[in-house]
């Protein structure tokens, strides 16, 4: 291995090893961190200055942290804002809010509560990338030298799908699905199997607490840990053991510690009883497996057979809704004009050309690092690991290409690899004449940020689009391009605060803008872009998109005495492509029909509102 990453024979006497022992591991995590998060504080300054989120998820986290700390109950995780007076259950988890309402707490005698929130919301994400980098520099140090453990950390900065979920102010729960995805990560290379599956069962428990979308990922760190106790009988199963031990107590734990028995419905969007039991039936067979395992390979694979049999019969014979996915039962209107412009939830080609080729190159350059780890292992159980690494990753990578934001786990799983990968490359090249090094350097930069050269070759190509290109604002919904508009100039903060003036009302608005409506306001709006909320999202693309008079009759029916759009976002303007003669188009020309007035309640927010007047 170190021959490999040194540069083999040709290297200086000088050169370094990767594999030499890190010492000041700890040191380069934090000084990589502290750069990196300066610099996100800097390039998003104008944004934190006026508290503006870039997700509406992350308004309304926030708004439901308000609500946990101004007495609604912990196990009670409707959003009584939307959709008033039912309000809309919400398929989050507490968890998340944890980090976030204790901050608030421990700093709002000092800050008061604006001053708390504020802090809170820019630090929290900070820190989540701290507990991320934290994870990858422990790794990166078990195995290599200091430099590929400052570089595995850096590399999170390089990589935009990860980057994005870190940044001030998103303080939803991404961020801390890829931590816990490195937890388990961690619990893979653990050197005692007991120990390191139970870590492995633990993060799984909480990451499909936060989110069931870890389901697949949680399926392939079982099926390794089911493939380590085939290849060595002597073990017991003790990893699958330990690991489905863990995920089955922990997610009981978790499911009665932040859902109690408020709400035992089956749902397919989030962790259920049904799930519960799927979970504790393989942790039975895992037992059956550890303390009776079958002699023969065909017994061990007939045992591991009936456990993801049994899974599958409890899970779709309990809820055959959820064999479609968490989104099944969709309105057809919500889901064409909806979920299918969500681009981080599509396979990578609905995002942008450079965040393609990070989702699809970024983790290739990983899956070649750990390859070569496999093959030049000094001894069995270190092939074994980079074994199982290398189809940890692959898994994960076919994950991100399928589903753009679940991505990000596999560049955090690439990262350590191919760090040790790229500066085995740069000590090779120190030793090589000036135009080839020069070459070698440009050759890994590309590497490090695959994005880069599709952005410099489509600029090169069309210049003028080189601002959309690396944006990545584009978007296509419904067919329809709709091209960067920039970051928007609707002002929430200053519309909030007009609203806050005058009595709470019902808003009727389009989804993306509503979070943003009721965390800086005291209003309640329509709908979100939330899917358990269907109804009102329905309403609100129909009543937008029909003709004056239909909408009026599902304005009326929501008891919504106000609209209100930003014209400067996407949204409006595919329902006014889609719709030329529907209200919004009508709204966006400046022709509002007469059961509609004009009012300038926030000037300078660039927010138009209307009021309904009959």
């Amino acid at each position: 291995m170190a021959t490999l990453y040194a540069g083999g024979e040709t290297a200086q006497p000088h050169t370094a090893s990767v594999t030499e022992p890190a010492k000041g591991a700890r040191t380069r995590v934090l000084v990589t961190w502290a750069l990196l998060a300066i610099t996100m504080i800097l390039v998003n300054f104008k944004l934190i200055a006026t508290l503006r989120f870039t997700d509406p998820d992350d308004a309304l986290r926030l708004l439901q942290v308000r609500d946990l700390l101004g007495g609604q109950s912990w196990f009670d995780v409707h959003q009584y804002r939307i959709a008033a007076p039912e309000g809309v259950a919400m398929h989050w988890s507490r968890l998340v809010d944890i980090p976030i309402a204790g901050m608030i707490l421990l700093l709002r005698p000092l800050l008061g509560t604006a001053g708390a929130e504020f802090v809170t919301v820019v630090a929290v994400p900070l820190l989540t990338l701290l507990c991320g980098m934290a994870l990858l520099g422990r790794l990166a140090a078990r195995w290599f030298n200091d430099e590929v453990v400052a570089l595995s950390c850096l590399m999170i900065g390089l990589s935009p799908p990860v980057l994005c979920q870190f940044t001030p102010m998103r303080i939803d729960h991404h961020g801390w699905q890829i931590v816990l995805a490195l937890v388990a990560l961690s619990g893979m290379h653990a050197k005692e199997a007991r120990k390191g599956g139970a870590v492995i069962g633990i993060a799984l428990a909480a990451l499909l607490a936060i989110s069931i979308e870890g389901l697949p990922l949680t399926a392939l760190f079982l099926g390794i840990c089911a493939l380590r106790g085939l290849r060595a009988p002597a073990s017991r199963f003790d990893w699958l053991f330990a690991a489905t031990l863990g995920l089955a107590l922990g997610s009981i734990a978790i499911f009665l510690g932040t859902r109690g028995t408020y709400d035992l419905i089956t749902h397919c969007d989030a962790i259920s009883p049904v799930h519960l039991a799927l979970f504790a039936w393989v942790a039975a067979g895992a037992a059956a497996l550890r303390y009776a395992t079958p002699r023969t390979l065909l017994g061990q694979l007939a045992g591991l057979g009936v456990m993801a049999g049994g899974a599958a019969a409890i899970l779709f014979g309990v809820a055959p809704e959820c064999r479609g996915g968490a989104f099944v039962m969709l309105d057809p209107l919500v889901k064409r004009y909806w979920y299918d412009s969500v681009a981080e939830g599509m396979p990578f080609w609905h995002t942008t050309a450079p965040m393609a080729a990070a989702i699809v190159a970024g983790p290739l350059v990983g899956l070649y690092g750990v390859f070569r780890l496999w093959r030049e292992a000094k001894d069995a159980p270190t092939r074994l690991l980079w074994l199982d690494h290398m189809l940890l990753l692959a898994g994960a990578w076919l994950i991100g290409v399928a589903v753009a934001r679940a991505s990000a786990t596999a560049l955090v799983f690439a990262a350590v690899p191919a760090a040790a990968l790229i500066i085995g490359w740069v000590y090779r090249l120190r030793s090589v004449r000036i135009l080839p090094r020069i070459g070698g350097y440009l050759v890994v930069i590309s590497l490090l940020a695959p994005g880069l050269p599709t952005v410099a070759v489509m600029a090169a190509a069309n210049p003028a689009s080189a601002n959309t290109i690396a944006g990545g604002s584009v978007q296509r919904v419904a067919g329809i391009k709709v091209g960067a508009m920039g970051i928007s100039k609707c002002r929430y903060d200053v519309a909030g605060a007009a609203l806050d003036k005058l009595p709470a009302t019902d808003i009727f608005a389009p989804l993306d803008i509503g979070p943003d409506l009721i965390v800086k306001s005291h209003d309640r709006v329509v709908a979100t872009g939330h899917h358990r909320g269907a109804s009102g999202m329905h309403d609100v693309i129909a009543g937008f998109m029909a003709p004056p008079e239909e909408a009026h009759a599902l304005v009326r029916g929501r008891h919504a005495t106000l609209i209100a759009v930003c014209p400067d976002i996407y949204e409006p303007a595919v329902y006014a492509t889609r719709a030329p003669q529907g209200l919004m188009a009508q709204l966006l020309h400046g022709k509002p029909p007469a059961w509609l007035q004009p009012v300038d309640l926030a000037p300078g927010s660039h927010i138009r509102f209307w009021r309904v007047v009959n």
